[in-house]
């Protein structure tokens, strides 16, 4: 299975345009990853802000220091179920990335909420967007 990330900078896919994309990942049994763009006929669509930084200085240090946690509030819409909101974490841990699922958020309201990935897995006949 390949991976194809397509970044759209903003822009929009017109439908025949996105279908003509979603039938050949289709055929050729890859996951289609769009970013940054609108993209139609998603089942599921991600969305993500920025919650906190971790690992700036306290005190006199505030402000000083590496980056060491990134937290995140993610929103999943889909048309198979209700929307679920949740706040995961990035951390660096032992020279590498991981993410920690934190705690989930209750509401995250639509206007701090911006889109930022729509992801789409092709799957058989089906676009499952992740």
């Amino acid at each position: 299975m390949d991976l194809v990330i397509l970044g759209l900078a903003g822009a929009s896919v017109s439908p025949s345009r996105a279908r003509a994309v979603v039938a050949r990942a289709r055929s050729k049994g890859s996951t289609l990853v769009v970013t940054e763009g609108h993209w139609d006929g998603a089942e599921v669509r991600l969305d993500a802000r920025v919650h906190g930084y971790g690992g700036f200085g306290q005190g006199r240090e505030l402000g000083r220091g590496r980056l060491s946690s990134l937290s995140l509030a993610v929103r999943a819409r889909g048309r198979s179920f209700q929307p679920r909101t949740t706040r995961l974490d990035i951390c660096s841990a032992a020279g590498r990335v991981e993410w920690v699922p934190s705690r989930p958020v209750e509401a995250v309201s639509e206007q701090v909420v911006s889109e930022q990935v729509v992801s789409s897995r092709v799957v058989s006949s089906r676009v499952v967007s992740l």
